[in-house]
């Protein structure tokens, strides 16, 4: 088979841009001059070198090392060995578990001297199968971050828990006397004690007083919402990609953002080996490239308007197969084809096949659930009696807290910890508004963000790594968090905060035993002996219980399908381009933007870091008149960007595989642009150390805040807009990517790739060059001894002896950027900032490159 494919890891390669060209041909870029160093005062002043720059941006050990010298009250159960002493060098590993409202997982903390260094997934325990993301395994520098509150605020100055509970609870009493309002505003709750500990709030105050309204920066209450159309009942089931042969993603991220996206990375990967009995097949809808689409072995660009249609006719194809109903649909200008295509695939292995979708629209999930139901996929790769509990914020209790707000009738307003409305919300200034209007504010976050800078009272949670916790990510399983370290400042967990206003004095850890007792309780297991039974759970991290039967399968109302399609399939045409408001693997929906490690982990997609921007089809990059190429010496173009009256300055970056017409730019950014005070790698530094900052001397954040570009339609936010308008503003703004620090040069050999069917059935063209087997000593050719392979003369090895070796299965891999965050947290890599990766002096220890072919 002749090679007729090129291959490029960037447009600068592909055209052969004369300043890529002479940059490539320099391995290591060229040193700034001692003068132009010298020749800036200021910058002198705040000079830093590559191994200060973490220092720079206030991360430090001081505090972990004060806390790690005390001995705990109780004492944590390690994960191997429960040593009685601490041994220097010696480190100490504990299970424990993760959770943000974003990113679940199971994970195992190792520790050295008391302190916590390193995070891993817990392969052995757990529903996500040993998988973590970037952003999981980077959390461990947050705990370190000197910015973290240090101690409970009051009126915007230091205070403690004393005087705090006292006035707290005397507003709280206030407010249940007279019969007003008590707000709790919280993130996703999952966690079964906290649920109680809330509950203790309500039997205090009163349940006509106190009320819960649960907020999801990234939603998902479309989901939700059709499952309430479609079964009854509020919910989200459990999806099990493992069992998939195929599988169809209308827009859905599901291994990198998407609802319990750890497990389904595990699932997913599991049948992605083409050795196997059998390798899944995926098909992926979307408008922007992610990393799911990137792993798709068919991947079809569409529109986000389109997205509702091409669910409708691939509802159609599948029903006309299989003898189910048909609907309206225009169908002229969608990929049929590759809808015909996936629609065959998917009946070909009904009841093992999945399709699912990213859309908040419940319109378009309910034509999903349609058309699961129509493959027999419920009750196999859908399973609507094990519930996940991921995500249970609604949109529409949200937008009615704050209209409460603003009429007054809230006395009381408390704000979890993991979500920060103030800036996480399209109508931010809605709810800033609204909540001057609030008599007592009170947040739990543990940085100064753009919420708690609002408040009246801070009182800072603490960091997980300090804290007890349980969690019930979805039926049947029970996990626990541990504290690893005592708390470093006078941080308090939310929790206990709650119990002290409601007249308990239990610690956390004694009260989540209580929980769990009684529920053990319930469940049968008075014969138990409990402390068996929790040290167990804790050394694990976690439990299965047995999962009730169910009392009747759930069965889908097929009337809601008929008007759900018809809302889905009309065809929604506007001037301008398509918007997709997205979360980058690095800092997520913007709570992990104080964390250098994830500012400078290269996007998975773009490979670029330190920025959000537009990214744009090539094609359009180019009609526009952009830059095209971006590199060391060629800044991006700066574009105004318009929706719905609302614009921002971004610079453009061409993206291969953007659907034509559309746009894209990254959630999370432009964090701390008032008078909050958030982490500093949030905010934009200089060349060589500094700030820059605004003629006000104010921090200039990094990147710009999407947030105001997301929609609300009929109770429901819309990451994807239409209508938006795009115009150049004569700037440029240099862009830090490593997509270009790196080439292929020529060595096209490096790059394999086939198809399953020719892998299979001929093994000589599964590679896209001439390739020769090697031969063994006997003359036969080697296939699949690899054990006997070297290119080196074999010495005797004696003994067990010491091997190394490490290979990727790259039909496994996601390309997901967690090996490279990992990599920066166990041998401490240093970060460098934006200057010096513009330069080609990143000091990632891996990297993942993105490869792009075409057809010459």
């Amino acid at each position: 088979m002749s090679n007729t494919k090129k291959y490029w890891v960037g447009l600068e390669e592909l055209q052969e841009n004369p300043e890529f060209l002479k940059n490539s041909q320099n391995e290591f870029p060229e040193e700034q001059s001692v003068d132009d160093f010298l020749s800036d005062t200021e910058l002198n002043k705040t000079s830093t070198n590559r191994r200060d720059f973490l220092k720079f941006l206030g991360f430090s050990v001081t505090a972990a090392t004060v806390a790690a010298c005390e001995t705990p009250v109780i004492h944590s159960i390690p994960y191997v060995n429960k040593p009685e002493e601490i041994t220097p060098g010696v480190p100490v590993y504990y299970a424990s578990t993760y959770f943000d409202g974003v990113d679940y997982a199971s994970v195992v903390v190792k520790t050295r001297e008391g302190r916590p260094i390193f995070i891993k997934g817990n392969a052995k325990h757990g529903i996500n199968g040993g998988s973590v993301t970037a952003r999981i395994n980077s959390s461990v520098l947050s705990l370190y971050d000197s910015e973290r509150l240090k101690s409970p605020m009051m009126d915007g100055s230091a205070s403690d828990w004393t005087t705090i509970d006292a006035e707290i609870t005397k507003k709280l009493q206030a407010a249940s006397d007279k019969g007003g309002k008590i707000a709790f505003l919280t993130g996703t709750v999952m966690s079964p004690s906290s649920a109680k500990a809330i509950d203790k709030l309500k039997e205090t105050y009163g349940e006509e007083v106190v009320s819960v309204v649960t907020y999801d920066p990234i939603s998902a209450a479309g989901i939700r919402s059709a499952n309430e159309a479609s079964f009854g009942k509020n919910f989200i089931p459990s999806y099990d990609f493992s069992k998939a042969q195929t599988i169809v993603s209308l827009d859905a991220d599901f291994l990198s953002n998407w609802l319990m996206h750890t497990e389904y990375v595990t699932g997913y990967s599991a049948n992605r080996n083409p050795d196997g009995d059998w390798m899944s097949k995926h098909y992926q809808f979307e408008g922007r490239l992610s990393v799911t689409g990137s792993n798709a072995d068919v991947r079809v660009p569409i529109k986000p308007s389109q997205s509702g249609r091409v669910a409708v006719a691939l509802h159609n194809e599948v029903s006309a197969k299989v003898g189910g109903a048909s609907q309206a649909v225009k169908s002229d200008d969608l990929p049929m084809n590759a809808i015909k295509k996936a629609a065959a695939d998917l009946v070909a292995s009904r009841g093992r096949s999945l399709v699912v979708a990213g859309s908040n629209d419940p319109n378009i999930q309910v034509v999903v659930n349609a058309i699961n139901s129509l493959l027999g996929n419920y009750g196999k790769t859908v399973n609507t009696d094990v519930e996940v509990f991921i995500a249970q914020g609604k949109d529409s209790e949200v937008m009615n807290l704050i209209g409460d707000m603003k009429s007054g009738k809230v006395d009381v307003l408390m704000i979890g910890s993991s979500i920060n409305p103030a800036y996480t919300l399209p109508n931010s200034n809605e709810f800033r508004e609204a909540l001057s209007k609030v008599g007592t504010t009170v947040s739990f976050a543990s940085w100064m963000d753009e919420t708690a800078s609002l408040c009246k009272v801070v009182c800072p949670d603490n960091h997980y790594l300090e804290s007890w916790n349980d969690f019930y990510p979805k039926t049947g399983h029970y996990a626990l968090g541990q504290p690893t370290v005592n708390a470093l400042y006078d941080t308090r967990q939310y929790q206990e905060s709650l119990l002290a206003w409601s007249g308990n004095e239990s610690e956390y850890r004694d009260f989540i035993r209580s929980v769990w007792m009684e529920y053990l309780s319930s469940m049968g297991g008075e014969g138990l002996l409990f402390d068996d039974f929790w040290f167990n759970a804790l050394r694990n991290g976690s439990v299965n219980v047995r999962v009730p039967d169910a009392e009747s399968a759930m069965e889908l109302d097929a009337s809601a399908v008929g008007t759900a399609a018809s809302n889905a399939a009309k065809d929604i045409s506007t001037d301008g381009y398509e918007l997709v408001t997205y979360m980058k693997n690095g800092i997520g929906d913007g709570s992990h933007a104080t964390n250098p490690w994830l500012q400078e982990l290269p996007d998975p997609i773009s490979k670029v870091t330190w920025d959000n921007y537009i990214a744009m089809n090539p094609a359009d990059v180019e009609e526009m008149g952009f830059n095209m190429h971006l590199g060391q010496e060629l800044p991006a173009s700066v574009a105004k960007i318009t929706v719905n009256g609302i614009s921002e300055t971004l610079p453009v970056v061409p993206q291969p595989g953007q659907k034509k017409g559309t746009v894209s730019v990254a959630l999370g950014y432009g964090r701390g642009a008032g008078d909050e005070k958030i982490g500093r790698a949030a905010y934009r530094t200089k060349q060589y150390g500094g700030y820059e900052m605004t003629d006000e001397g104010a921090r200039i954040p990094i990147g710009k805040n999407a947030y105001p570009f997301v929609g609300l339609a009929d109770g429901h936010m819309n990451y994807s807009v239409q209508g938006a308008t795009i115009e150049s503003t004569g700037d440029e703004f240099p862009i830090a990517t490593t997509q270009v620090h790196h080439t292929i040069m020529g060595r096209e050999s490096v790059l394999k790739e086939t198809t399953l069917n020719v892998y299979r059935n001929e093994p000589k063209e599964a590679y896209n060059h001439e390739h020769k087997l090697p031969v063994h000593e006997d003359g036969e050719n080697i296939k699949k001894d690899v054990d006997k392979i070297t290119l080196w003369e074999t010495h005797p090895v004696e003994g067990v002896g010491h091997h190394w070796g490490m290979t990727i299965d790259l039909s496994s891999c996601i390309g997901c950027g967690a090996c490279v965050t990992a990599c920066h947290s166990e041998n401490n890599v240093p970060v460098v900032g934006k200057d010096e990766i513009r330069r080609g002096r990143d000091m990632h220890w891996m990297r993942i490159d993105r490869y792009f072919s075409s057809d010459m």
